[in-house]
């Protein structure tokens, strides 16, 4: 079972120490004590493994030695491995076919969790951070916190989705998942959430203290492109990309935009993506029936979409749409469109609401409902797609100003100095900076 760069451990430690340790202060010059910076996720691929890549490419730009305990098929590795700053800890892979059957995949989770679990009480120790950055399927995510908790660490819980999109267990065994689930902010020393919503999310669903939940921007993902260019197409294209599921009301933009179809509006939807889970075949299952009544209007891209094909597929569409509904987390799709110029329709569910206002990079559809987003995509059309373009063009301003890597770095690192030691500084400061 592979485990770390056993190669590069000791001498990144080294730097850590000395990285973290406040001048003139020989207690951590001499022992090292001051905690190390572990950072675990169980996601190889997709939106997560690209968050938990970018934040750590920001955190070791500050310098600060990050421990990473990540699957040995994480799709950032090749770039983690070149990192001097990182130390990895590797675990078994987990890249699960989506054609194998439920016992094989139940199979492949197991070994994963007992292999992760393994790798996190070995490597971790009395006075470390450890970061949770997403989480297995509840109970058995809490695992983790436990070891974290056996071994004496300090614990951060990004909590990307305050309330799980949908809870997988019988009715009958929910309160094992929201149990698991609440015993995990309570043990967790900082709670970090990306919007107001996300906060109150946790503080109204679970007796957790309002001073250990903070939150901090999200990060843009960026494509490498600059602003992407507008299609010159003169229908309305209409993207809804990202994991397939229920919640994210494709039922809704299928129905709203056939609606529109068969009323001579000149528009087309773009569906991009996979289906997430078991759980959410089923759901699919009807959103293709509802297709093929007039599937005219809609292209479907169904299957991961690789990172390279990301920016023609952005490029092809002039706004994105999120008819979420009982979302109670953060988009990594809206981020990653507006750091890319392009506008949201978006109901103001989870942490949506607060960006389109923030940002003024979209249209706001009151509810997730098929008239709402009828309406919505009316207003886009007779706004026209020069007017699109400026939204986009806004968002870009505000995500790259106020949502930038840097400042996810800048505050994390100040979550993490509170916990790490007194007066330890893991980043420098902007005049140390520009020294």
């Amino acid at each position: 079972m592979p485990t770390s760069q056993e190669c590069s451990k000791s001498a990144a430690e080294d730097r850590f120490t000395s990285a973290v340790r406040p001048s003139g202060s020989r207690a951590l010059v001499d022992s090292g004590r001051s905690g190390r910076i572990f950072m675990h996720t169980p996601e190889p691929a997709s939106s997560p493994a690209l968050y938990v890549g970018e934040a750590v490419k920001a955190l070791t730009a500050d310098g600060v030695i990050v421990h990473l305990v990540c699957p040995a098929d994480h799709q950032a590795l090749p770039e983690l491995k070149r990192n001097p700053r990182v130390v990895l800890h590797l675990t078994a892979p987990r890249q699960i076919d989506s054609s194998l059957s439920l016992l094989a995949k139940v199979w492949r989770n197991a070994s994963f969790l007992i292999s992760s679990t393994s790798v996190l009480f070995a490597s971790v120790r009395r006075r470390d951070v450890v970061n949770f950055q997403y989480v297995m399927h509840l109970p058995f995510g809490a695992l983790f916190f436990l070891i974290a908790r056996l071994r004496g660490c300090r614990i951060v819980f990004t909590s990307h989705d305050p309330l799980p999109h949908k809870w997988l267990m019988p009715a009958g065994l929910r309160w094992l998942e929201r149990g698991a689930l609440g015993w995990m902010y309570r043990v967790s020393d900082t709670i970090l959430v990306h919007s107001k919503a996300g906060k109150r999310t946790i503080l109204e669903s679970f007796r957790v203290s309002s001073s250990k939940v903070e939150v901090i921007v999200h990060g843009p993902y960026e494509l490498g492109q600059g602003l992407l260019p507008m299609p010159a197409s003169d229908r309305l294209e209409i993207l809804l990309f990202g994991a397939i599921r229920e919640n994210k009301g494709l039922h809704v933009a299928i129905e709203a935009v056939q609606r529109l179809s068969e009323k001579g509006v000149n528009l087309r939807l773009t569906i991009a993506g996979r289906v997430l889970n078991r759980k959410e075949q089923a759901y699919w299952d009807g959103c293709r029936k509802l297709i093929d009544r007039h599937p005219q209007p809609i292209r479907l891209m169904e299957g991961f979409i690789p990172d390279q094909d990301l920016p023609a597929l952005f490029a092809s569409c002039h706004c994105l749409v999120l008819p979420y509904d009982n979302f109670h987390s953060d988009s990594g799709v809206a981020y990653m469109a507006l750091a890319n110029g392009r506008a949201l329709l978006a109901t103001p569910a989870g942490g949506l609401g607060q960006m389109i206002e923030s940002s003024e990079g979209g249209l706001l559809i009151e509810t997730a409902t098929v008239g709402a987003v009828e309406k919505t995509i009316l207003q886009a059309i007779e706004m026209g797609n020069d007017a699109l373009g400026d939204l986009g063009r806004n968002g870009t301003r505000w995500v790259l100003r106020e949502c930038g890597w840097p400042k996810v770095s800048e505050q994390m690192c100040a979550v993490f100095e509170s916990l790490v030691a007194p007066s330890t500084q893991l980043c420098p400061s902007a005049n140390e900076n520009a020294t």
